[in-house]
């Protein structure tokens, strides 16, 4: 008895040991989502273009979330300040300036603010004859894809340096069919838990016409590998091997909450601008 009790107690021991490791930066980060592609499954982008003064909007980021929620890391959400309703004012409560140059081009390429805010897109693909839904819209094309057998795998591995504020990270790709064509991999950075002012009016969600203290989600912050990203492969890509793209020093700017920042990875047609998969990861 006395035998099975040190026994006992070296192993708890060891326990306590191995469960108070203290992680020193930099921080390593990984989806893991990749290495195992026979239970892989089809991830969907959906891209919010808004704006904090879009009255409209807040009703649809909770459309947005709802989604979220629903289909849980099967849906990956963006949220783009972009067009007249993003605008900054020189003072007051609406100087916050959510706007970046990649959010503005893809703006400008898609067209989205010329319809209005707001508007988006779910995996850039067409539904019920338009690329540009509503809110209203949203849930029916992503259930239309979601289950669709994927075509591929991101797993993405992160390291940042606190001191430096720097982020790199490694991305491996795992084609699971033999497509053909022209393929992107993107590479964005979200944060979210912003408090700033936003625009409202939806009483049944919070104040209005003045949401001073609105928490804006997944917001778009920055394009790690540029707005239309880098070719992974091109002709038909070969399913017996892992590609990689990485990115080393990407700067966490000091007003940006790195725990609550995330990376964005999606890969696309480069013809089509089709999305055909989509990752995130936490940076800390």
């Amino acid at each position: 008895m006395k035998y099975l009790i040190k026994i006992l107690g070296c192993l708890w021991l060891v326990v306590i040991i191995t469960s108070c490791d203290k992680i020193e930066a930099p921080y390593e980060r990984s989806s893991n989502n990749g290495n195992d592609t026979t239970s892989a499954v089809r991830k969907v982008l959906l891209e919010d273009y808004t704006g904090h003064k879009c009255i409209n909007c807040p009703t649809a980021a909770v459309t947005a979330q709802d989604l979220k929620d629903n289909f849980g890391d099967r849906l990956v959400l963006l949220s783009i300040h972009a067009g007249y309703w993003a605008l900054p004012d020189d003072s007051g409560n609406y100087t916050a300036d959510f706007r970046t140059p990649a959010g503005d081009e893809l703006d400008t390429y898609f067209g989205v603010s010329d319809i209005g805010n707001p508007n988006g897109m779910v995996n850039r693909t067409v539904y019920n004859q338009s690329l540009i839904l509503g809110p209203e819209m949203w849930g029916a094309a992503i259930q239309q894809i979601i289950d669709n057998a994927a075509d591929a795998t991101i797993e993405i591995e992160l390291t940042f340096d606190l001191p430096s504020r720097k982020l790199s990270g490694d991305c491996h790709i795992q084609f699971l069919n033999s497509l053909t064509g022209r393929f992107n991999l993107c590479l964005y950075l979200i944060e979210n838990d912003i408090v700033a002012a936003q625009k409202n009016n939806n009483t049944t969600i919070g104040p209005v016409p003045d949401w001073l203290n609105y928490v804006h989600e997944h917001v778009l912050r920055g394009a790690i590998n540029g707005t239309w990203g880098e070719e992974i492969t091109a002709g038909t890509v070969q399913t017996n091997i892992k590609y990689h793209i990485s990115f080393s020093d990407f700067n966490i700017k000091p007003e940006w909450k790195p725990e609550d920042c995330k990376v964005v990875a999606f890969i696309y047609n480069a013809d089509t601008k089709e999305v055909i998969q989509a990752e995130e990861q936490d940076i800390e």
